[in-house]
């Protein structure tokens, strides 16, 4: 009997980040394929796939999401077979991506973080969380702050994303696309963004590990921005887009606070 078989791949990359991750697969002898996935990024990168097959077995049973680790050349997801050596079979599947790992253990906001900026200096939160100008949705915070201010990293962690390069900004969304930003992925698996520093005002490079409290970058006013200020989100991975979390700092002497608009918040340790 000539074996008779079909494949279609379908690819719905998130709309998160660019990624440089290769989705592929290796024919059997017998037949089948295997899957794999190779990531070059310092960070991991969740895969979601959705099988539409006929006739065919897959090893890994009914799972169907994978985190592939950073630096990873071929990966192995999983093997698809078919059920039987005399009957057709047809391979179709789509995926998704995400930048990190979407496991729950990745969501804590039980973490206190430090404030971005020095002892004795003290800014005022313009834009809170869900704020109506540009956070709508998103638990994010604007700290207003001139030009060339030092950016301290509220947590330790390995830069994975340096971008520095524009020096373009507007007050609307179609500047979003020159934003300047360093992303840190943290031990527990979040992420800290942080948007609009100066051109080539990063003081570290993907890579790197940073302590809290290290010199990171120097604020600006590039992209999507109506004036000087930090941008700044703690996010864990999403395949839709991130989770965004509402995570609390040590403000004055220490105390845990979540942060609100309009008010100032001092430094002092």
């Amino acid at each position: 009997m000539k074996i008779a078989f079909a494949l279609l791949i379908l690819l719905q990359a998130s709309a998160a980040t660019a990624q440089q991750l290769k989705v592929y697969h290796t024919r059997l002898p017998d037949g089948g394929y295997t899957l794999y996935v190779s990531n070059p990024e310092l960070y991991p990168v969740s895969i979601r796939y959705e099988f539409s097959n006929t006739g065919l077995r897959f090893s890994e049973g009914g799972r169907s999401q994978f985190v592939a680790p950073p630096r990873t050349d071929s990966f192995r997801i999983g093997v698809l077979t078919p059920v039987s050596a005399n009957t057709s079979w047809s391979m179709a599947y789509r995926y998704f991506t995400a930048m990190g790992d979407v496991s729950p253990a990745a969501r804590s906001r039980d973490h206190v973080y430090d404030l971005p900026y020095a002892k004795d200096a003290a800014y005022q939160i313009f834009q809170g969380y869900n704020g109506v100008f540009s956070h709508a949705g998103e638990n994010a915070l604007d700290f207003s702050m001139p030009e060339g201010t030092e950016i301290l990293a509220v947590r330790e962690g390995t830069v994975v994303q340096v971008v520095q390069e524009n020096d373009r900004s507007c007050a609307t969304a179609d500047c979003k696309k020159y934003n300047n930003y360093i992303t840190i992925l943290h031990p527990d698996g979040t992420f800290a963004h942080y948007a609009h520093i100066r051109k080539n005002g990063a003081t570290v490079k993907p890579g790197d590990s940073v302590k809290t409290g290290d010199r990171i970058a120097y604020s600006g006013n590039v992209g999507w921005s109506s004036g000087p200020h930090l941008h700044l989100v703690i996010f864990s991975a999403g395949f839709d887009r991130w989770n965004t979390l509402p995570v609390r700092f040590r403000v004055e002497e220490g105390r845990p606070a979540l942060l609100r608009e309009g008010v100032t918040y001092s430094r002092a340790y």
